[in-house]
């Protein structure tokens, strides 16, 4: 066990060592593969995660904001942050927490003076993430003219001028607020549609009229009812709703579109994207499992303390998905898994096809090849992580993706070339003194 435990931790600093993987099984190879594996995955993950800290501080517009929003030197402009039980209400001076729309610099200039610095914009909204969006249905030609319809226009179309269009969906920024008269509208369209529909708006209504729902569940689901029957399906828009959220308004009008510096506050959540002074472009998000409940700056706290704890806040938000991050990149490494073990047999490839070429006969299978470059494997993928993690505070973080395979390729294949150049050197040495041997024999 002593032996082997030295040739599984040596073997990628010595080229004899690692030539006792010839008379090994390829059980050691496995045992590296999986190592391999857990190195890249934290390679994939702290590359991801620790630089966020260091990033954070060197964006200077981006903290500004975020301390214009919550800890504004200005009293009568402070937010009042409170979290409690994972969840955080605000307020502005002298008003009542509520599930309302407190700050949208994106599109009030009152806003935008009091919150927003180098054009970081800020947002807190704390309607539910649930709350239903009011839409604007439209179609635009897919031939290129971009030709502009409106639904209404698009059904009175015959079926083959239909396919000439694509559905779009325009979100106006408000939500929709459901009454008995636009539920009656739906009702009757749902009943004049078939005598499906008809009977699941009877049984709601039945439902609703004995107690068993509410009314606001009982107009959420006509409306989800008619929706979906009304218009085509919402995918691209809404991942799970059948009904445009208003949440997504952000998403859809704003980030899909390019924004690159802002902090939204929602009640459940925060996300954030910011440019720091090197160009860096990292966007996050967080929740508040790891933030302490309570008022997030109290009465009568120093400024450069404030800054501080809304700096904690947003740092705490972001650590808190560190266990969905992990996951996240334990499953696209799994996914990576049968590329990774590609890799020795390539760089295998590559080595045995070089003592080849030199004439070398000491390596004479290819299996003796992938055995020692397998022991290579572990150490190789340990050097990718550890350069991952400190290139990561340097390069914009899509290159994470790529780092951790790039940086393991090239280190397995350097250190497979440098085994075969070295035992070619032995090999040819050794030749040439068997040939003085013989020749002093003679």
């Amino acid at each position: 066990m002593k032996k082997w435990f030295k040739f599984f931790c040596l073997s990628f600093f010595s080229n004899k060592i690692s030539k006792e993987a010839e008379k090994r099984s390829y059980t050691s190879f496995f045992i590296a593969l999986i190592l391999a594996l857990v190195f890249l995955w934290l390679g994939f993950a702290g590359g991801d995660m620790l630089p966020f800290n260091a990033h954070y501080n060197r964006s200077p517009s981006f903290q500004a904001t975020a301390h214009a929003l919550l800890a504004n030197v200005s009293a009568e402009k402070r937010i009042t942050v409170e979290i409690q039980n994972n969840r955080l209400n605000a307020k502005k001076q002298g008003g009542e927490y509520g599930k309302e729309l407190l700050v949208n610099t994106l599109e009030n200039a009152d806003d935008k003076q009091s919150y927003s610095v180098n054009g970081c914009e800020a947002v807190i909204d704390l309607r539910p993430a649930d709350t239903l969006a009011e839409v604007e249905a439209y179609c635009v030609s897919n031939n290129g003219a971009n030709l502009e319809i409106t639904y209404q226009e698009y059904l009175a179309l015959n079926e083959a001028n239909k396919l000439n269009f694509d559905f779009k969906l325009k979100y106006t920024g408000k939500a929709l607020e459901l009454n008995g008269e636009l539920v009656e509208g739906y009702k009757a369209y749902l009943e004049g549609l078939s005598e499906e529909n008809k009977q699941a708006t009877e049984k709601l209504a039945s439902d609703f009229a004995e107690g068993k729902i509410t009314q606001a569940e009982y107009y959420r689901a006509i409306y989800e009812l008619y929706f979906t029957n009304y218009y085509p399906s919402i995918k691209e828009y809404e991942s799970s709703s059948k009904v445009p959220l208003l949440r997504n308004y952000y998403y859809h009008q704003y980030i899909n579109k390019g924004i690159s510096d802002y902090l939204f506050i929602f009640d459940d959540y925060l996300a954030g994207s910011f440019t720091t002074q090197k160009g860096i472009i990292l966007s996050f998000y967080g929740f508040y499992n790891d933030v302490d409940n309570g008022i997030l700056i109290a009465e009568g706290v120093e400024q450069a303390k404030a800054n501080e704890l809304v700096d904690k806040f947003i740092k705490s938000a972001y650590g808190s998905i560190i266990s969905l991050s992990l996951y996240a990149h334990a499953m696209n490494t799994l996914s990576l898994a049968p590329f990774i073990a590609l890799m020795p047999m390539v760089v295998t490839l590559l080595a045995y096809s070089l003592l080849k070429l030199r004439g070398v006969e000491s390596i004479n299978t290819l299996g003796s090849a992938f055995k020692i470059i397998g022991s290579y494997v572990w150490f190789s993928a340990l050097i990718s992580t550890v350069l991952t993690v400190i290139i990561a505070f340097f390069v914009q973080r899509s290159m994470i993706n790529a780092l951790p395979l790039v940086f393991f390729f090239i280190t397995l294949a350097v250190r497979a070339i440098i085994f075969a150049v070295k035992e070619s050197q032995a090999y040819i040495k050794q030749l040439e003194q068997q040939e003085e041997r013989v020749g002093t024999e003679v």
